[in-house]
């Protein structure tokens, strides 16, 4: 976002509290509707209810936290290592100190002494130890073992030190721990369902179709949570859950997908709370880069220029997000505000595309300069989103068809580069500069290689090895990876050796390359390729002082602002909806659940 740009609508650096005065039509239908609702039941004293909009999947920091609510809910249950500070700088939590050495290869924690779990047991760096194992097993099959990949060695010094060995430099090791809560040594698959943690609320009980229960954990390390009780229920028809608001059977909802024009409602509403704060989550359109049309620069800032999204935040969005112009936040300490912004332009979108060769073949008539199509999830506010940007779109003269799709076929196509554009919105990941290699890095999409290299992997047979690396040396000769000098100069040594004497060091050196091509960019989904930008990633990685990794952070934001691999959008903001009776509210820009321990209860 360029500096001293603010399209938020207000939005302050803390959560605002804000009230809605005026009604539309529709909104006075909805609460006409809420308030004919039959009284139900209200929540117990000393209970907080709160609503989410889809079940959880399980409560095991090993499995789980792919599903949104799994992972806020087990914030509650869990503590992890480290934990993201306002500024989301990675700060000390069950591990009171910790150190990174050897090149990033040593990672050393130091436990916080007297810290327990529900069941009374002491947490000591054996439980560490065993859930990162358990993690990496094979056997276990957990989906982020891929993560902690890198990590070859976990050894415990004493009851309180823990010790972290990776392979080679490992500088992204650390952006994982926030999201890996430590369970009990020796932990099996009961645990998904009835979790063990020693977070500040103790699972009491969960069944499909019923609340889930919690009970305040007294003996917290950080303090007890000042409300006894937890339930959270799911609702997943926003009718349904906007009632169990108004009648008071439910206290608070956090970003549950409400329709902006209703929490404009709600806002209106005696006795209920809606506090707007600042988010960080990321609304995108990817573009794939591998599509003739869409890998040319004028193209996708054409696209870029035609869209007002100004307009969308204000008319449909209600204000409660703003305009992003970067992958990062600017609460986030890296954020570049001088990128290029690409303000509301028609007349430079239709310029860029001539320049192009692009014309319009009839002018303003009906005919298009070309034809894209745009994905997104079947969730209204999307689709109505999509069909605002096909107008705009159209006014530049493109064509741009709208298809909804289920979520997991989405990112299924989105994965496979089967697509021209999609609309999207990250959650979470853009919090730290690890986003960058994420996202940004060139990654080696090639299925075969991906398949061999996993074969080589594990294999120490001659014959197979040397069929292997016959394969993985004809891949490389074909260059068809994003250039890399490094990868080249080891691609032709390794063409170089004897497979008969030299076959240890013909498959290290095979498996080095599959690291540098294939360990970064897992989430490249637009197959971005620009090697300045790759060297600005990596060195970043590897310099300590953080001014000179601003310097890198800051030519990388500036250079994709100009290439635009994605179009950012805007910033969707955290919306909480709650009842009078809920006190101390305190949202952060993350969203995460960590003040739901804070809270009070006005009981009357």
């Amino acid at each position: 976002m360029p500096a001293g740009r603010d399209d938020n609508g207000g939005f302050t650096s803390g959560a605002s509290r804000r009230r809605f005065p005026s009604l539309t039509i529709p909104g006075i239908a909805l609460l006409l509707l809420i308030t004919s609702a039959a009284c139900r039941a209200k929540p117990a004293p000393g209970v907080l209810v709160i609503a989410i909009e889809t079940p959880p999947r399980g409560f095991d920091p090993r499995f789980s936290t792919g599903n949104s609510k799994s992972a806020r809910i087990m914030q509650l249950l869990y503590d992890t290592l480290l934990v993201k500070d306002k500024n989301f700088d990675l700060v000390p939590s069950l591990a009171d100190r910790f150190s990174e050495s050897d090149g990033a290869r040593t990672f050393t924690f130091h436990i916080r002494s007297g810290v327990r779990f529900h069941n009374g047991k002491p947490l000591t760096s054996a439980d560490v130890k065993y859930t990162f194992d358990s993690l990496l097993s094979p056997e276990l099959k957990s989906p982020i073992r891929g993560a902690l990949a890198g990590i070859t060695r976990i050894e415990t010094l004493d009851a309180e030190t823990v010790i972290f060995h990776a392979r080679e430099p490992f500088y992204t090791f650390a952006g994982n721990l926030p999201a890996i809560g430590i369970v009990p040594e020796g932990s099996g698959a009961a645990n998904i369902d009835a979790p063990v943690g020693s977070g500040p609320y103790k699972f009491v009980s969960y069944r499909e179709g019923e609340p889930l229960k919690l009970e305040a954990n007294p003996e917290y390390w950080g303090g007890a949570p000042l409300i006894p009780g937890v339930e959270i229920k799911v609702i997943t028809d926003n009718g349904t859950r906007q009632a169990a608001l108004m009648s008071g059977e439910v206290d608070l909802a956090y970003n549950a997908e409400f329709d902006p024009e209703t929490t404009r409602a709600l806002g209106g509403r005696r006795g209920m709370q809606v506090l707007v704060g600042p988010g960080t989550n990321i609304a995108h359109l990817g573009v794939n880069l591998t599509s003739p049309l869409l890998s040319r620069a004028k193209v996708r800032q054409a696209l870029a220029c035609s869209i007002d999204r100004g307009a969308i935040i204000h008319s449909l969005l209600r204000d409660q997000a703003r305009r992003a112009d970067s992958i990062l936040p600017p609460e986030q300490w890296a954020f570049e505000p001088g990128t290029t912004a690409y303000d509301f332009d028609p007349e430079q979108a239709r310029r860029l595309l001539d320049e192009e060769g692009l014309g319009d073949p009839d002018g303003e008539g009906p005919q298009s300069r070309f034809e894209l199509t745009l994905m997104t999830s079947t969730n209204q506010l999307s689709r109505n989103i999509g069909a605002i940007i096909q107008d705009q779109l159209r006014r530049a003269g493109v064509r741009l068809n709208l298809s909804s799709l289920e979520a997991a076929t989405l990112l299924d196509k989105i994965g496979k580069a089967q697509f021209d554009l999609y609309y999207l919105i990250s959650v979470g990941g853009n919090q730290s500069t690890d986003i960058f290699q994420f996202v940004y890095h060139s990654r080696f999409q090639d299925s075969d290689f991906n398949d061999a290299m996993g074969k080589l992997r594990g294999s120490a047979d001659p014959p197979e090895m040397k069929t292997l690396f016959d394969r993985i040396d004809a891949i490389l000769s074909r260059k068809e990876y994003c250039p890399d000098l490094e990868v080249q100069e080891l691609a032709a040594r390794a063409a170089a050796m004897d497979w008969r004497s030299e076959a240890p060091e013909k498959k290290q050196t095979h498996l080095r390359i599959g690291s540098l091509l294939t360990d970064r960019g897992g989430a490249n989904r637009s197959r971005y390729c620009n090697p300045a930008v790759n060297s600005a990633i990596l060195e970043a990685e590897r310099v300590d002082d953080r001014a000179a990794k601003r310097i890198l952070y800051s030519f990388i934001q500036k250079t994709v602002s100009i290439d635009l691999p994605q179009i950012y959008l805007w910033y969707p903001a955290n919306v909480l909806i709650a009842t009078q009776r809920v006190g101390s509210i305190e949202i952060e820009p993350s969203g995460s659940w960590f003040f739901i321990r804070k809270l009070t209860l006005n009981e009357r």
